[in-house]
């Protein structure tokens, strides 16, 4: 292959990856699509193509790249994401559980009795369900996949300044009650501060899947 067509490749291919911390699979990744335009290029060229016909079919025959070179940036990362939601959600079905169930005795001894199963298996729904729907979502296309930032640091934070706010609100109204002769004059804070930590978790459990956990990837 002459000069012009070697050269016109590599610099077409070293731009796409401009920018990038050099590695062996960027390596391995630009010495395959080198590869693949210059060896189309020829096929073009002894087709009677010009060189600059051939070389503008190489780079179509190439396809949409965004996705590989997002993933090759290391910002983001095609995953199943079916797969990652019906894991995350199995996860707070499984905190969830725990915790109606410490709902539950807590009522149990503040009067309710037996009937404080009622009260804990109402809240257990609320985990139970969106879990069902979330599993019955993944069987249907478990191949569904997606590209997702790796970055997920503001939305892990977000969560856990919410849920402080919103705890730190709910003692606040807790402490309003004491010395009251109404039913909510007990500590009973604790349990919004227990359930809404279900969102920070998943959120933080969503992060680490997404960058560390090898089942959920869809390799591009």
């Amino acid at each position: 292959m002459d000069s012009k067509t070697t050269d016109a490749v590599r610099y077409y291919v070293c731009g796409l990856f401009r920018g990038m911390q050099e590695t062996p699979r960027i390596a391995e990744q630009r010495e395959e699509l080198q590869t693949h335009m210059t060896e189309r290029i020829a096929d073009e060229t002894a087709s009677g193509s010009s060189f600059d016909e051939a070389f503008n079919r190489a780079v179509a025959s190439l396809g949409d790249l965004e996705e590989l070179m997002e993933t090759m940036s290391g910002q983001k990362r095609k995953i199943f994401i079916r797969k990652t939601d019906a894991v995350m959600m199995a996860g707070g079905l499984a905190y969830g559980t725990l915790f109606m169930i410490a709902v539950g005795i807590w009522f149990a001894f503040h009067g309710f009795g037996f009937r404080a199963a009622f009260v804990a298996a109402a809240g257990w729904l609320g985990y139970a369900v969106p879990a069902g729907a979330a599993w019955i979502r993944y069987r249907s296309k478990p191949g569904d996949a997606a590209m997702i930032s790796i970055d997920r640091k503001e939305s892990v934070r977000l969560a856990f300044l919410g849920w402080a706010a919103i705890s730190i609100a709910c003692f606040g109204v807790n402490a309003a009650f004491f010395g009251t002769d109404l039913f909510l004059n007990v500590l009973w804070a604790w349990m919004p501060m227990v359930g809404l930590l279900t969102w920070p978790l998943m959120e933080a459990s969503y992060a680490w899947m997404i960058a560390s956990w090898g089942s959920v990837r869809a390799e591009v």
